[in-house]
């Protein structure tokens, strides 16, 4: 215990859980209340075995003990004749007076713990999602899953570990003055040896620490593998790696078996350690208090009673103490992550609303650089998106294209150079307006569970019912949702496994559509489509240019799909090969006439 609040690590885990000074004093002020109210039910037995052994002779109750002199006065203040009845009746109550005080504490100290499990993860979630996009680039999903899940949990036991600590120290404080009372003699050698016996759990507290650190590491390990490996069955399946991965996973689960049951083994060492020293010390005390110290028989059952319960207290407190070092591994790793999430936040520097533009986007000589790599990804980059008009960005694999469309949204911010709209600066405008103004559909829809209605309100969901159909209209989605089962009721499932690649393709269209934003970018949408999936995609393309005033910014593989775009701009290699309509394109030569020609046969 000493070592815990020597180091501050109480202080600092419920710094970082966010555990409030009121919440502890409540409940430190349940548990004082219940010792307090227990200590009386305790101490009233005296009287009592008094009372009995007196056979409720109060004159000699009074000349043998002090206890009476005051119980008597009490008595004739309340007008009571004492009783054994009376007297069993107040231990009941002063025992179901305990009773209550640890219902609130328990259910308060359970309260507390979802509280701020739900706190954190709140946190977690709510930062990661404000984190840049390169910070969300690099951490596994896995990883934070895991901590969410899992660590947050054990990291909050870790805080709130402590108080239990000083809830189970105000029950030994006073179980130990209770014993004082009766033997201080007795009760002096019995401190003497509990904590020479408590010597004995260090070595395995240390080790409870290090066993946390690796069973975190553990579950981190297994949450990676899992969200990996159950989000790609099929490639799995077709790999014919199922034994190998069946292999990995035995392995994940055999190393956090491992580690759980070595923990439960330092905790059970304390535990049966500790038991019979107390027991010992019991029956020691009850031989010492017969031939030398002369008790009383009542004196002598209280303090076995009392010390009896004293056991499990103190054994609690010890293995208390190791459950907080069993989780500070929990807590370290939800440290570090939420100083990585904090040092990643994404930056809100502007102050303007954008609202309208009609000037074009224009990129002047922006270079963007990833953060370990030692070339730029864009170089020197000068080109413009008129305002109405699709523009479309072509090239090969490797060259830039979708990191050149993350930079208008300020997904990533140029490595150098700058982004204008009307002359301003986009970094000058606020994320909320600016992304307000774009709606995006990446090359592999993202739909998550739920129905055909509520993804299409994804972004927008106080669309109107004539918004939701003239979006599914324009996406040339009407004819297949009307075929499904409930229509726009129809469950989906996660990533729409029901629908074809097609299908999730124009309905993520609809959902961009719905939200009526001037600029529509898509990347890359028909790559992963058949012919006649992307035939229909590239009617409901020219819908979208016919009957809206949408600037579409779109990323293309196929260039037949973009041929007849207002602009094409060729990106190779970090740089602008070329730009221009499809006839002068083919004339140059260059990239796209060589990519025209090998598609084209």
């Amino acid at each position: 215990m000493n070592y815990i609040f020597k180091k501050n690590i109480w202080l600092h885990n419920a710094k970082i859980i966010g555990l409030s000074f009121n919440t502890v004093a409540l409940i430190v002020f349940f548990s004082l209340m219940s010792t307090v109210v227990e200590l009386f039910g305790i101490g009233i037995f005296l009287p009592i075995f008094q009372f009995i052994r007196l056979e409720g002779d109060i004159d000699a109750l009074v000349a043998d003990s002090t206890i009476w002199q005051y119980l008597v006065n009490v008595f004739d203040y309340f007008s009571f004749e004492p009783s054994i009845s009376i007297l069993l009746s107040i231990a009941f109550f002063f025992f179901f007076g305990r009773q209550l005080f640890v219902y609130l504490r328990m259910v308060y100290i359970k309260a507390a713990v979802e509280r701020l499990s739900q706190t954190q993860r709140n946190n977690l979630f709510d930062r990661y999602l404000e984190s840049s996009t390169s910070y969300q680039d690099s951490i596994p999903v896995g990883n934070l899953t895991n901590i969410i899940m899992l660590e947050v949990g054990n990291a909050v036991s870790a805080a709130i570990g402590p108080v239990n600590l000083i809830v189970f120290a105000i029950m030994l404080t006073g179980y130990l003055c209770l014993l004082f009372i009766l033997s201080w003699q007795m009760t002096i050698i019995s401190v003497v040896v509990l904590l020479i016996a408590s010597l004995a759990s260090k070595v395995w507290i240390k080790k409870s620490t290090k066993t946390s650190r690796k069973l975190v590491q553990a579950n981190t390990l297994m949450s990676e593998f899992l969200v990996g490996r159950l989000r790609s069955p099929r490639l799995v399946r077709l790999s014919g790696t199922e034994s190998v991965e069946k292999k990995e996973f035995h392995s994940l689960t055999l190393s956090q078996r491992k580690h759980r049951i070595l923990i439960t083994i330092l905790q059970a060492k304390t535990t049966i350690t500790m038991e019979p020293i107390v027991i010992g010390l019991s029956l020691f005390f009850l031989y010492f208090s017969y031939t030398v110290l002369n008790l009383k028989i009542e004196e002598i059952g209280l303090y076995l009673v009392i010390a009896l319960r004293l056991m499990p207290v103190l054994q609690s407190m010890i293995v208390q103490v190791q459950a907080i070092q069993g989780s500070i591994g929990s807590v370290e790793i939800l440290e570090n992550r939420f100083n990585d999430l904090k040092e990643s936040v994404e930056k809100d520097t502007g102050v303007e609303s954008f609202n309208t533009f009609k000037q074009p986007i224009l990129f002047r000589n922006v270079s963007y650089r990833y953060a370990k790599d030692l070339n730029d990804v864009l170089k020197d980059i000068t080109i413009n998106f008129k305002a109405n008009e699709m523009t479309a960005v072509v090239g090969p694999s490797g060259g830039g294209k979708s990191t050149l469309i993350d930079l208008f949204p300020r997904l990533r911010l140029p490595t150098k150079g700058l982004i204008q709209v009307d002359g301003i600066n986009i970094e000058k405008y606020t994320l909320k307006s600016l992304r307000k103004m774009i709606s995006y559909t990446p090359q592999s829809p993202q739909i998550f569970d739920g129905t055909v209605k509520s993804h299409i309100l994804y972004g927008k969901p106080n669309a109107t019912n004539s918004e939701i159909q003239e979006a599914v209209y324009l996406a040339g989605a009407k004819d297949f949702i009307n075929q499904l089962p409930q229509g726009f009721d129809t469950v989906l499932g996660e990533d729409a496994v029901r629908l074809s690649g097609g299908q999730r393709q124009r309905l993520d269209l609809a959902r961009a559509l719905a939200s009526k934003s001037p600029i529509l970018i898509l990347d890359e949408p028909t790559s992963n489509l058949d012919a006649e999936s992307e035939e229909k995609f590239n009617k409901a393309l020219s819908r979208i240019r016919s009957n809206t005033d949408t600037t579409i910014i779109i990323v293309a593989h196929r260039l037949a799909s973009i041929s007849d775009a207002d602009k094409i701009i060729v990106l190779n290699q970090g740089k602008v090969e070329s730009s221009g309509v499809h006839s002068e394109l083919l004339s140059q030569n260059g990239w796209y006439t060589k990519a025209w020609k090998m598609q084209l046969s």
